[in-house]
């Protein structure tokens, strides 16, 4: 049987606030968590059942018989109504076997290949919502959902009420509490010491006083995810052991939600790696951009949060929130993590070199090679080599950046839409083209629809990984000729903005207005090497949100990562007393 969770992310992302986004995303892993007697669902899986997936919100398990299946799926729902009744459980069984009475017999291996189209037909069929039904009688409303209210969370005031305590349904209630335990956990794994904290509030992303303050949320997809396991199950199976194969693949996935883990530890540790905190001052991550640094809070106890959060960590997604300067850097520094050569990182526990070897066991793994970057100066990417091959998978990239007030819900919609146009790039590129990163992004917060036309309109996005590189380092590398940021200072932004974007915009030739700008300047205008206009107005729209902190000089890509919880890389809770890792 399957069980899918819907509504994982109208769920997870209402309300504005971190921590209540983070809390139900930790409440929807612990749902289907077949490996945590005390907060998962250990104790409802009967003994004899085998567990193919148990985690991203959705289960699989090989069940006994028949009335196995129905009492765990009994009790199942029962226990989702009351921890998580936003959330629907669309599950589908399928038998298997001659004493299961069906007119055509299957075996184990047939019955989970069916099992994905069972699922779909049941999303199409769905019954009355599950959900509980409140009483008419309550008039408080919940400040984050709109539900009736039943608690009083006496750790969060409503300021615009003279510090009155904020009324929440009891879900939200529980959450929270699921999330602040997550926060502590996550904090103590990923974070060097106890003077930096993981933000808890878009708020405390970075912000300037006197400026508009802009996050950006990031989603990060594993490409071709169905096919890689579909493949590897195949080589995997032994002919003569019925499930084998599914199992293999269930290795497979925990070693993938591995990679995600530790993809997310390694990019909060890098930024954290940049955090200055001079006596006297603010404390702040330096870099090379407009402003020339982003100003970190800090609370009353002097501890200081770091400028980016990791939100969903599940399976192979990955949803970050940062400060919008933060944005691009990151993403390029992720995709130089993911492309570091398994051969010089060479320590097995590390979560990429795990999985490589597992998706390589045969030598015929989906081996990928990995080009120098072409970047200003000749600058390679950290931790490659030219010409490398890993089996790494390549990962769909969508970035949207929002006002720090806006909700989370509406920045995780657009970039989601955004990753999904670049995988969709990816799976329709030309043959021969080497498999890549795909990355798309949007400045604008207008919505899903506007988005996607304006990357329809420039043709530019998506970007693979290899033209990211580039395209930061021409348009927007400090020491780049013709950049758009010399020295870390916007150049000609006035004219940019007012004169020659326009005509780009309308799509006339710009050769007569770069003549007139030579003649008036008594020298020529300067553009980055290799520009398109699509190209060029995409760079001038993130120059002012565009500050490299240095993530690869500060930690290197290469780097190895410890075994984490997943036992596969990821984060990991030190022994008591111990260093970190």
């Amino acid at each position: 049987m399957g069980v899918d969770l819907r509504g994982i992310q109208a769920f997870v992302y209402q309300g504005r606030r971190i921590l209540d986004a983070v809390g139900r995303a930790a409440l929807v892993a612990e749902l289907t968590d077949t490996g945590d007697p005390e907060r998962g669902i250990a104790s409802l899986v009967p003994g004899d059942c085998l567990v193919l997936r148990d985690a991203g919100g959705a289960f699989t398990g090989v069940f006994a018989d028949r009335g196995s299946a129905r009492l765990f799926t009994s009790r199942y729902t029962r226990h989702l109504r009351e921890r998580a009744g936003g959330l629907t459980p669309v599950v589908a069984h399928v038998p298997y076997g001659p004493a299961q009475g069906t007119s055509c017999t299957i075996g184990v291996d047939g019955a989970l290949a069916l099992l994905p189209r069972r699922l779909r037909e049941a999303r199409q069929h769905m019954s009355a919502l599950h959900v509980p039904a409140h009483g008419y009688g309550i008039t408080a409303e919940c400040a984050v959902s709109g539900a009736p209210a039943e608690v009083v969370d006496t750790s969060r005031t409503r300021r615009s009420q003279g510090g009155v305590p904020e009324r929440v349904s009891a879900d939200v209630a529980r959450a929270r509490g699921v999330g602040r335990r997550w926060h502590r956990e996550q904090e103590h794994a990923w974070l060097p010491g106890p003077h930096l904290a993981l933000p808890k509030e878009t708020d405390h992303l970075g912000r300037e006083h006197g400026q508009v303050s802009r996050a950006a949320v990031a989603h990060i997809d594993v490409n071709g995810l169905g096919t890689l396991l579909g493949e590897y199950r195949e080589r995997a199976a032994d002919p003569g052991v019925p499930g084998s194969g599914a199992l293999a693949q269930r290795e497979l996935s925990r070693r993938i939600a591995g990679l995600i883990e530790g993809l997310a530890r390694a990019l909060v540790r890098a930024v954290a790696a940049t955090v200055r905190t001079e006596p006297g001052s603010h404390p702040v991550v330096p870099g090379v951009g407009p402003g020339g640094a982003v100003t970190l809070h800090r609370d009353a106890e002097g501890t200081v949060s770091v400028p980016v959060r990791p939100i969903v960590v599940a399976g192979d997604d990955l949803t970050i929130v940062c400060d919008a300067r933060l944005a691009l850097p990151l993403v390029r520094y992720a995709l130089d993590w993911l492309d570091a050569d398994p051969v010089r990182i060479a320590d097995p526990a590390d979560p990429r070199v795990a999985l490589h070897r597992a998706l390589d066991h045969d030598g015929r793994g989906p081996r990928r090679t990995v080009p120098p970057a072409d970047g200003a100066g000749g600058r390679t990417a950290p931790g490659t080599r030219p010409g490398h091959t890993t089996c790494v998978p390549t990962v769909g990239v969508g970035v949207a950046v929002q006002s720090v007030g806006a909700p989370l819900a509406l920045g995780y919609d657009v970039c989601e839409a955004l990753c999904s146009r670049a995988k969709a790039r990816r799976t329709a590129r030309p043959d021969g083209e080497e498999d890549d990163h795909v990355v798309a992004w949007t400045t604008g917060a207008d919505g899903i629809e506007r988005a996607l036309h304006r990357l329809d309109e420039r043709a530019t996005l998506p970007l693979t990984g290899h033209g990211l590189r580039t395209f930061l380092d021409t348009h927007l590398d400090a020491r780049a000729p013709g950049s758009l940021l010399p020295d870390g200072a916007p150049r000609e932004r006035s004219w940019l903005h007012s004169t020659l974007l326009p005509l780009l915009e309308a799509g006339a030739d710009p050769a007569s207005e770069l003549l007139r700008r030579e003649h008036a300047t008594g020298r020529p205008a300067e553009l980055p090497r290799g520009w398109t206009p699509g190209g060029l107005l995409d760079a001038v729209e993130v120059m002012d949100l565009y500050l490299d902190p240095g993530l690869a000089a500060a930690l290197e890509p290469h780097r190895p990562q410890p075994q984490g919880r997943t036992g596969a890389g990821g984060p990991v809770l030190p022994a008591e007393g111990g260093p970190m890792p």
